[in-house]
């Protein structure tokens, strides 16, 4: 068995078909498709089920991959660390992430690092918060941004305390001037997140057990802030997810607030590999920059 074709079967499982994995290993199709027969045959059974739209995990592929990930994990720390013995660090760093983190901190936090660590590579995953949590656990990223309190299992730091805000149309009138309480969004429609996205809103009314009327749903932060744009109603977003937002609709602060952890989670401090210890470090001085006002682009 090759490390070779532990990267095509990852790469398979990953994109969904033997076409992608080629073009992202720059292999050819029949590259591919040797090294996974020659992998199959040494294992005496089949790892994915051909179907017209793509390659489906079997059982026994779906058994392999969390394994078969570590192995290469382990491969690439092992690289880093014989690279640093020889006096410079090199490697590659995958993380998960979430939209708005994607958005408001990754673009400088990969620059900035790229300027220090030029010969690390970075590679990242957007999805929800649970798939973020997941592909941590399984190894398919090494540092991933998420929700606190993270799964057990994940070692997590946190990074930033997001406060929760009210967003609704611009005719709207809060009873108080300033901001509005939690329990006033039952007198109005709420505008909710898709299942596996966000849940802030329904987290601040189970926090104070009380109900809402919704009559709308969406799956990300640019429907939300259209849908209440046009008068659907009210939602509860992250200040995070708001940052150079054009929307017209008015921002309120949450009474008492409300706030959400972001953490970064990993499989633990000592499994890390050194590129990706120095990225955890270069993340965690990114935001406390951030947060404070100052000058994150040279951290």
């Amino acid at each position: 068995m090759s490390l070779n074709a532990y990267q095509v079967f990852v790469a398979i499982a990953e994109r969904g078909s033997f076409a992608s994995a080629a073009h992202q290993l720059n292999l050819s199709p029949s590259a591919v498709s040797h090294a996974l027969a020659s992998f199959e045959k040494e294992l005496g059974f089949t790892l994915f089920g051909r179907t017209r739209s793509g390659a489906r995990l079997t059982a026994g592929g779906e058994a392999l991959l969390p394994t078969v990930r570590e192995v290469l994990q382990c491969n690439d720390k092992l690289r880093q660390q014989a690279a640093e013995l020889l006096g410079f660090e090199s490697g590659t760093v995958r993380i998960g992430a979430f939209t708005c983190v994607s958005v408001a901190w990754l673009p400088k936090i990969i620059r900035s690092f790229a300027t220090r660590y030029p010969q690390i590579e970075v590679s990242i995953e957007q999805g929800a918060h649970d798939d973020v949590a997941k592909w941590v656990m399984n190894s398919r990223v090494d540092l991933g941004f998420t929700i606190f309190p993270a799964p057990p299992g994940l070692e997590s730091t946190p990074l930033y305390a997001d406060p929760l805000m009210c967003i609704a149309p611009l005719g709207f009138a809060p009873k108080g001037k300033a901001c509005i309480t939690v329990p006033e969004l039952t007198d109005h429609n709420v505008v909710l997140q898709e299942e596996n996205q966000g849940k802030e809103t329904e987290k601040v009314l189970a926090n104070h057990k009380i109900s809402i009327r919704s009559g709308a749903r969406a799956i990300d932060d640019a429907a939300i802030l259209a849908m209440v744009e046009s008068g659907l109603g009210l939602s509860v977003m992250p200040q995070l997810a708001l940052l150079g937002h054009k929307s017209a609709v008015q921002v309120l602060p949450l009474y008492p607030l409300e706030s959400r952890v972001i953490v970064l989670a990993s499989l633990g401090q000592q499994s890390l590999a050194p590129a990706t210890k120095a990225m955890h470090q270069h993340i965690e001085k990114f935001v406390a920059g951030w947060s404070t006002g100052e000058d994150c682009s040279q951290s």
